[in-house]
């Protein structure tokens, strides 16, 4: 691949009690955009499922502002720079009041894969979002990554799914992850079809995507109201 790849941060975080409407809250509006020197631009936060997967828990994506740049700030202001830090200081203590830790990733975008300024000018606006992240053979992400392009990501937009992002996960040779936009009838009508059956492009697609996963596993998600990917409160 020659073309310049976007850059993200994200985090899979641990949240206390009840505290995931505040949480994304404070990312959305009081953000750590600025404590992080504007090297982050916030794509979404959102609240897993409990239904689909581990709960209490948010997820939040960051695209890097200027790419590799944007992440060489980002590791300068709150690692080396950390103490000169009394803004994002002050963001991480009041954070600290809701969550109790979490898990980060780098991930390098893919070709397909719309960046922060194309989601928020043609972007969906969703109620329910797909999170995939599966484990690959060592160095298959990108051999993954494109099938999911030409074959997956197609059908599912027969089926009211739409790209939100197709990532290599970095520092790592066998993690992959997709993000989805839908909403509930369409998601029920997909996982109904290959459940039953009744359309056998989608079991299909399962026997290829063994030719390059090793496990695969995705939960559902709700957005942050106040988030530029939201479709709001109401449906």
């Amino acid at each position: 691949m020659t073309e310049s790849r976007n850059i993200y941060l994200h985090e899979t975080v641990d949240i206390v009690g009840q505290g995931a409407m505040g949480y994304m809250d404070q990312v959305a509006t009081t953000t750590a955009t600025n404590g992080s020197g504007g090297a982050l631009d916030l794509v979404g936060t959102w609240y897993t499922m409990g239904s689909t997967g581990r709960w209490p828990q948010v997820i939040n994506l960051w695209e890097c502002v200027n790419g590799w740049t944007g992440w060489r700030e980002l590791m300068e202001r709150t690692n080396l720079q950390r103490t000169k830090s009394s803004e994002l200081n002050d963001w991480w203590r009041e954070a600290l009041e809701v969550r109790s830790g979490g898990y980060d990733r780098l991930l390098a975008s893919f070709s397909g894969s719309p960046n922060l300024t194309e989601l928020r000018t043609n972007g969906p606006r969703a109620s329910v979002f797909v999170h995939e992240v599966s484990r690959c053979r060592p160095g298959a992400a990108n051999d993954y990554l494109a099938a999911v392009r030409e074959f997956w990501a197609p059908l599912r937009s027969e089926f009211g799914h739409e790209v939100v992002g197709l990532y290599e996960v970095l520092l790592t040779d066998t993690e992959v992850m997709t993000i989805w936009a839908t909403d509930p009838k369409s998601h029920c009508r997909m996982m109904a079809a290959e459940v039953d059956q009744s359309d056998l492009r989608i079991s299909e697609w399962r026997v290829k995507a063994r030719e390059y996963l090793t496990q695969w596993r995705e939960e559902l998600m709700t957005p942050y109201p106040k988030t530029v990917l939201s479709a709001g409160d109401s449906l």
